[in-house]
């Protein structure tokens, strides 16, 4: 009798002890999975001669994850971000990509180009993994029903009202063109966008050369091509670096045309190694650093005080991108499910310059600015949708 009453008190402290430590066990399993971090990848071109717009994104995204996780994180979580290298390569932007997938990214910023973005579309949609972009504005991704989202606008009224201006302000009838075909669904589209205005209007684009980029090209005899067509202006579609050495390279030939350029080449990089060449050539942006907003002039500060220079377009879009994501996953919980949807409801977001929406494709819509490069500066002409064109529509 006794040793039974014994071995019942045994069983009962023994299964007592079992219970607690599980309960123990669990309080830590719930404590841990609610203090990991949530996992967000960022994905661009870090290294070599184009990037510099890469590099602006990455030091935006750093900027917000660091303001979010001092704010509390999201749900009391904090971010990790994890940064890739995709060297501007498809191919490495694309396993760049998985591998993010692969140790937990819930969400991916990137990437800096289009060419990159399309290829790293093929891993992100495929796994139902939100990709937002800060910068890429090619009019072949606006109306998808897919896991992209920007919140940079399509170049597509941006593009037709460049070449109104340049057509109709400034009196330009004959367009040459040269643009890189290593971003080819920006570069050739965009091309193809203005082209089809100007010539709408009126216009004639004398002759489109295309180069690649990572051929590191000698653009004389393009240029000496284009010259020769007798063109009046000269659109070029490309990077900072090289639309800098495009510049550079027509003065030396002693070509005085006007240039004009795209958002893409729209980095202190253009400036700095374009020097006098590129004085007065006009650029498209959906950016302006007269931008008043309060939030605007905070971010300048933080951006300067943090990195030491003032920040690019893409420094701002990025910065945008993450906290629009980070909003919408504070409705997920930090979650990857339901982002999507969470994001499709985002509407009137307070950004750090405007505004602005997702329509039911991801795509927003925000003011476009006409500016041009002044005393080595980049300066604001005007809104392009504001600008008078003689009554053209």
């Amino acid at each position: 009798m006794g040793r039974h009453r014994f071995e019942v008190s045994r069983n009962v402290c023994i299964f007592i002890i079992i219970f607690l430590l599980v309960g123990i066990a669990g309080f830590f399993f719930i404590e841990r999975k609610r203090n990991d971090s949530i996992i967000i990848g960022f994905s661009a071109q870090l290294t070599g001669r184009q990037a510099e717009l890469g590099v602006q994104e990455r030091n935006g995204v750093q900027l917000a994850v660091e303001k979010i996780n001092a704010d509390g994180g999201i749900a009391g979580r904090k971010i990790s971000l994890i940064i890739h290298d995709d060297l501007g390569i498809p191919e490495e932007a694309q396993s760049g990509d998985h591998e993010l997938i692969k140790k937990g990214a819930v969400a991916i910023i990137g990437h800096a180009t289009t060419a990159q973005t399309l290829a790293g579309l093929k891993v992100t949609d495929s796994q139902q993994v939100v990709m937002i972009s800060p910068t890429v504005s090619t009019s072949e991704l606006s109306g998808l029903d897919d896991y992209f989202f920007r919140v940079y606008p399509s170049f597509e009224k941006s593009s037709e009202n460049f070449a109104k201006y340049a057509y109709k302000v400034n009196g330009i009838t004959r367009m040459a063109v040269i643009y890189d075909i290593d971003n080819l669904a920006y570069s050739k589209t965009y091309s193809k966008v203005f082209a089809h205005e100007f010539q709408s209007l009126g216009g004639e684009i004398t002759d489109q050369v295309s180069f690649s980029s990572a051929d590191h090209p000698d653009f004389s005899p393009l240029l000496s091509k284009l010259q020769e067509s007798e063109a009046e202006g000269l659109l070029i579609v490309a990077s900072d670096i090289d639309t800098a050495f495009i510049a550079q390279k027509a003065r030396l030939m002693g070509w005085q045309i006007p240039m004009f350029t795209s958002a893409w080449a729209q980095t202190e990089t253009l400036i700095n190694n374009g020097g006098k060449a590129v004085e007065g050539m006009k650029l498209e942006q959906s950016y302006t650093l007269a931008n008043k907003s309060q939030s605007f002039i905070d971010f300048q500060s933080r951006y300067k005080a943090r990195f030491g220079k003032e920040p690019s377009f893409g420094a701002a879009f990025s910065y945008e991108a993450t906290l629009v994501l980070s909003d919408a996953l504070k409705k997920t919980n930090g979650n990857k499910a339901g982002l999507k949807q969470a994001l499709l409801e985002t509407h009137h977001f307070n950004g750090i310059m405007d505004d602005f929406s997702f329509d039911r494709f991801g795509d927003v819509e925000r003011p476009w600015y006409l500016s041009t490069v002044r005393n080595g500066k980049f300066v604001i002409v005007d809104k392009l949708a504001s600008i008078n064109f003689g009554g053209i529509k």
